[in-house]
């Protein structure tokens, strides 16, 4: 065998190989339609009155529970109403199962999807809108008459619904929106920033902080860095202070050294307030305090001065 012979051999081979592994392969996954995307019921909202705002919707609710596309009549049909980037109508597939059954249910469909699916056309507006049903059954006839079935509807739609034939829109849950989390403000107060950072602070007026037995330079306790934690989003500066050898603060709240740790929450301003937590730093009542608190519910007591803390190197020489 020549050599010539042999690389021609080869190379057959290796084509070969490289064809039957392409085979082998699995399909590349399509991606989805923008022109008919399909959504979940949680979705249903935010189609209708968010995502190309100002122009009607057309809702196709699937009953087939199987189906991860719209089908391909329905994508052909709404090529008819978008040119470039610009929509006359938003088709939208609602995933079958569950989520269709919930809309239709919400369209006055008490008996679930019909077979073959059903249209709703949404047209939103400021006074709440209204919607139309289809009123034909999609399980008859082939994709092209289905097509030409979908146009001849929204057409219909476009030149104007009698008002006797328009029903209101219904409402949607409308999507979850994450609260964005403030970060946590907890710091322990010193005779220098107690009257700036916990009493003077305008935008939150209501200061709470732990009055801990120690002196001070060892932070807060962790159940009061958790209470912060769990009330970052409320208008509360939470923070701590070290009261060993304090006595004139603690007098000023009628607080006695055995009675420590504690929790105050103070009210500043012209009629400055305060209300105090009995029974130490235990989470649960914490949290029950500070909802009470918020809630309107507390017992606040009128204080003539905010007392100050002393500054450590007057403390040094107390016994």
């Amino acid at each position: 065998m020549t050599s010539k012979l042999f690389l021609f051999l080869l190379a057959t081979v290796a084509c070969a190989e490289d064809a039957k592994a392409k085979k082998e392969e699995p399909a590349a996954s399509k991606k989805a339609s923008t022109l008919a995307p399909l959504i979940k019921y949680v979705d249903v909202w935010l189609h209708v009155h968010s995502r190309d705002a100002g122009i009607p919707k057309l809702l196709l609710l699937l009953d087939d529970e199987e189906a991860n596309e719209a089908p391909s009549w329905f994508s052909t049909a709404a090529m008819k109403y978008k040119e470039g980037r610009t929509k006359k109508v938003a088709f939208v597939a609602i995933k079958g199962g569950k989520d269709a059954k919930s809309a239709a249910t919400r369209f006055g469909l008490t008996e679930g999807v019909p077979e073959g699916g059903t249209l709703i056309m949404a047209v939103p507006a400021d006074d709440g809108g209204y919607y139309k049903r289809f009123d034909k059954r999609l399980s008859e006839g082939g994709a092209g008459e289905r097509t030409r079935a979908v146009r001849a509807f929204v057409d219909g739609v476009l030149a104007g619904v009698p008002e006797e034939e328009r029903s209101p829109l219904p409402s949607f849950p409308e999507p979850t929106r994450p609260r964005k989390a403030a970060p946590v403000t907890l710091e322990e107060f010193t005779h220098e920033t107690l009257p700036l950072r916990c009493y003077g602070v305008q935008a939150k007026p209501l200061c709470i902080f732990a009055i801990q037995p120690n002196e001070a330079g060892f932070g807060c306790q962790h159940n009061i860095a958790a209470l912060a934690k769990r009330h970052a989003n409320d208008p509360i500066s939470f923070g701590c202070v070290g009261a060993a050898k304090q006595g004139a603060f603690l007098a000023a709240f009628g607080i006695e050294p055995s009675e420590l740790p504690t929790v105050v929450a103070v009210k500043a301003g012209k009629r400055p307030r305060f209300a105090r937590l009995e029974g130490g730093l235990d989470t649960s009542l914490m949290n029950a305090f500070v909802d009470s608190l918020l809630g309107g519910g507390g017992s606040f007591k009128r204080i003539d001065d905010l007392p100050e803390l002393e500054p450590p190197y007057l403390l040094k020489d107390e016994p």
